[in-house]
């Protein structure tokens, strides 16, 4: 039994139909709120930083190392207090700008030789009131079997 053109269409329609039939705003607006939780968990520095300074220091095929200097606004996890100084580098693709002076941000980061360093797993992403309150809500959770936990 072979698939015709017209089999073919129809059942690419099917499928369209039923994925604009599955609802996905839950999915998508806990996610990123779950993937944060998960990162305080797993790495031994979480913070709120409000940037002070970035500058592009090293650029390698499609990839530019910037320097940032900022300040911690609220720390979830690692020892950090408000209002200390803390740099960091962080490699993006060129194509990506630097965070602006002032914004905030939410930066998962391990610990190497005491420095703070943006391991494979963990996240850079912009800061809100509104993420603020779902990542609270995620952390008051408990942590469910084969999520990050805490060494």
């Amino acid at each position: 039994m072979g698939f015709s053109p017209k089999r073919m269409i129809l059942l690419c329609l099917g499928i369209g139909l039923f994925m604009a039939c599955v609802p996905s705003d839950g999915l998508e607006s806990d996610f990123l709120p779950a993937l944060i939780a998960g990162n305080i968990r797993g790495t031994d520095v979480t913070v709120i930083l409000e940037i002070t300074e970035s500058e592009r220091v090293s650029t390698l095929g499609g990839y530019a190392r910037w320097r940032i200097s900022a300040e911690v606004v609220r720390s979830f996890k690692g020892g950090y207090v408000p209002g200390e100084a803390l740099e960091y580098f962080r490699t993006t693709e060129t194509e990506f700008p630097p965070p602006e002076k002032g914004s905030r941000h939410i930066v998962s980061f391990v610990l190497e030789e005491e420095r703070p360093v943006i391991p494979d797993e963990g996240y850079h992403f912009p800061w809100s009131a509104e993420l603020g309150e779902q990542v609270a809500a995620e952390l008051a959770r408990p942590a469910q079997p084969g999520e990050n936990y805490p060494d």
